[in-house]
């Protein structure tokens, strides 16, 4: 009789994305790499895709040189099957100490049966322009 694949719960997938983008807001591109399985792919806006944890990991750490800091408030967190949809504000704090709040949608695609809390893919929908206006 076949065992019956654990999924990840609406609850369960929350609280994982709550505690991942507290690593987030705190810069920490290794703990966002780590969110995803070794050969994990990530689409960050309009940019190429960048495909394993060693690059997003680099990727991710390059970004967040850009700003001072940045906080992320969650207004809608949804998952469907495999996917969390995060619908989020978000505020970036410029090194010139501008201050940007930007409309964001992060889609994971989850791996395996999804009760792991790990991704296989991601697509951050965000314009970053304001964030690079002088």
């Amino acid at each position: 009789m076949p065992v019956a694949q654990e999924r990840l719960t609406p609850a369960a997938a929350e609280a994982w994305a709550r505690e991942l983008y507290i690593k987030v807001d705190r810069k920490d591109a290794a703990a966002f790499a780590a969110a995803f399985v070794e050969d994990g792919w990530l689409r960050f806006g309009n940019n190429e895709p960048i495909t394993g944890r060693a690059a997003i990991e680099s990727a991710i750490t390059g970004f967040f040189t850009v700003m001072a800091s940045l906080r992320h408030e969650f207004t809608r967190i949804t998952l469907h099957d495999q996917l969390l949809f995060l619908e989020a504000s978000v505020t970036y704090v410029r090194q010139d100490k501008g201050v940007v709040t930007v409309p964001a949608m992060t889609v994971f695609q989850l791996a395996g049966d999804g009760a792991r809390g790990v991704a296989e893919r991601c697509n951050i929908y965000v314009d970053l322009a304001p964030l690079f206006a002088g």
